[in-house]
């Protein structure tokens, strides 16, 4: 008889250390799996912002191009009445707009909301400001102060786009 309830302690024994084992086994499981999808969702969640911030520098970057563009289109126009005459034709509020101007200023200044790095939207304003002052010039000499800015300024913001945007394609 003793043989009989060493064996049945034995099998009581051995079926509670099999279910512990198994539950701590499946409980290690799902904090696996879920540490898993955890990291899963942050990858997903940082390229999604990684997207977001690629796609806000490159339409940042185009809309500071068809800005430029803009104001170097409004200053040849600008000259060229000066030259026929010989009056430096300041711009009024009535003055025609420089084509693609009001397009390019509203997309810059959407797109600079959703770009976080603060040095390309500083230079974006300061690129918008610079291009405005040059076409907004009450003399020729003024406009070409201004525009003179716009050449090094396009660089320094160019050159921080290239260095911020490797950042995210890398994986």
């Amino acid at each position: 008889m003793e043989q009989a309830i060493f064996g049945l302690v034995g099998v009581l024994l051995g079926s509670m250390i099999t279910a512990f084992v198994t539950i701590y086994a499946e409980h290690q499981k799902s904090k696996r799996e879920a540490a898993q999808s955890d990291r899963q969702y942050e990858r997903e969640r940082q390229s999604a912002r990684d997207t977001f911030q690629r796609d806000s520098i490159l339409t940042l970057q185009n809309s500071v191009i068809d800005l430029i563009k803009s104001a170097h289109a409004e200053l040849d126009r600008i000259i060229a009445t000066a030259e026929e005459t010989q009056k430096w034709p300041a711009r009024q509020w009535e003055t025609p707009t420089a084509v693609g101007w009001s397009a390019a200023l509203l997309l810059l200044k959407s797109s600079r909301a959703r770009v976080f790095d603060e040095e390309i939207r500083s230079l974006a304003t300061e690129l918008e400001k610079a291009a405005g002052d040059s076409i907004w010039a009450k003399s020729p000499d003024e406009a070409e102060q201004h525009s003179k800015r716009l050449e090094p300024l396009l660089d320094r913001f160019n050159d921080a786009v290239a260095r911020t945007l490797p950042s995210f394609y890398q994986g």
